[in-house]
Formats: structure tokens, sequence, C-alpha cells
């Protein structure tokens, strides 16, 4: 009777040893998903409008490495965030001219995100400005606010932004700027330190929401396919 009971009771046990070990194999962490190469396919502001066409230039790819970096073309994509609305149709026509992803020059960052399974996290993208070029000093120039910021380079970073994925599909990623998404903008001094930026509240961002889609080929390679 006890040895029936037991040879009964051993493809149970094995049964449940294999759900639990798929439940463990499905739980990828949040990092995991998130990591890897996006297109923007979807961007609206808080009014639910589309601005999607007014950060391709021509297309708004960001890569999400393991080593925290962030390589992109997610500049003008940034400056809508942050001086968008009425100001940043004020910069609109210069965009293309300042960041001239044509010539493979990427916007660069930093991400960051706690292990297992967050569902916010911080994004810094550095935005660098250089006198007598086409940069951001042109933009910060043409709104008014870079006199006295020639040579600056702004690290706008974002904490506590919303992530999710489209339920089944980690291919599809959802970021929400929202009112718990928190922002500060510095510059670096000449000892490598960070020093709080004036130049523009830190409380003055747009409510934005992008869609992002996972894609195989790097960043380098669709923008080449853009052109």
């Amino acid at each position: 009777m006890k040895i029936k009971s037991i040879r009964l009771g051993i493809p149970f046990v094995a049964l449940l040893l294999i759900g639990s070990g798929c439940d463990w194999i499905q739980m990828t962490t949040t990092k995991e998903k998130m990591m890897g190469v996006w297109e923007v396919t979807g961007a609206w502001n808080e009014n639910g409008v589309s601005v999607l066409s007014t950060i391709n230039f021509p297309v708004t790819v960001i890569h999400l490495a393991d080593a925290n970096s962030v390589n992109s073309t997610a500049g003008p994509m940034f400056m809508n965030i942050v001086y968008g609305g009425s100001k940043y149709t004020q910069i609109a026509s210069q965009i293309d001219q300042v960041f001239n992803y044509a010539s493979l020059d990427l916007t660069e960052g930093e991400w960051f995100i706690e292990g297992g399974y967050p569902e916010r996290f911080t994004i810094e993208m550095k935005l660098q400005g250089l006198p007598g070029q086409s940069s951001l000093t042109t933009l910060l120039n043409a709104l008014g606010i870079a006199q006295n910021y020639l040579d600056v380079t702004v690290y706008h970073k974002f904490m506590d932004v919303k992530v999710s994925f489209e339920p089944g599909n980690d291919s599809v990623m959802v970021w929400d700027f929202d009112d718990q998404t928190t922002a500060v903008y510095n510059t670096k001094n000449s000892q490598g330190n960070y020093v709080l930026w004036g130049g523009w509240p830190v409380t003055s961002f747009g409510h934005y929401t992008f869609e992002l889609t996972k894609r195989i080929k790097t960043v380098r390679q669709i923008i080449l396919d853009q052109q």
C-alpha cells in the first residue's frame, strides 16, 4: 500500500517541480525586459495629442545597455519633454540641424532601475552645447535662456518614470512621464561634480506618454535605413 502511494505521488511531485520551474524561468526582471534597442512608435502629450512627428528627425531610437548606458536619437524627444508646448515650437525648425543624426552622432545618457520588478525607473540624457556651433546652445539661445551658458552641457534627469509592457508582449514598452515623475537638471564643474543648473525650472516639463517597440537592428543601422 505504501509503495503504491509513493509511486502515485512521484508524478504529482514532478509536475509541481516542472510547473514551478516554468514560472521561475518566465519571471524576467523589469531591467532585463527594458534592455535592448527600442524605437519610439507612439508619443502623446497630456491631452492625448500625438507629437511623434515633432520628435522624429528622422526617427527616435533608444538603446538601453546593461551597463546603464544610453545611446539614442532622443535629443528632440527630451527637448520636447523639458521645453515642450509653445516653447518647443520656437526651436522646432532648428532641431534637425542641431541634432544631426544623419552623421551618426548620437545623444548619450544613463538609466537606472532597481532589481526585481519595479514599475518606475530613472533616465538621464546628456544634451551638449558648444560655442559657435549648431548645438544645444543654439536652441537655448532661441529660447532666450543661454546668454550665460555658452558652453553648457546639461544632464536632464527624470526620476520615477513609469514603465509598463503590453500584456503578454515584452516587445512593446510604455513610458509615462506623469505626476509622480520628478526632474533635476545639472551641469558639471571642473572636477566632474554635479552642479544644479538654473537655466530652466525643474517643475516645468511636459507629461508625456511614449510607446516603444523593440528592434533587432542597432541604432546606427536604423538611422541608415531612414536615409
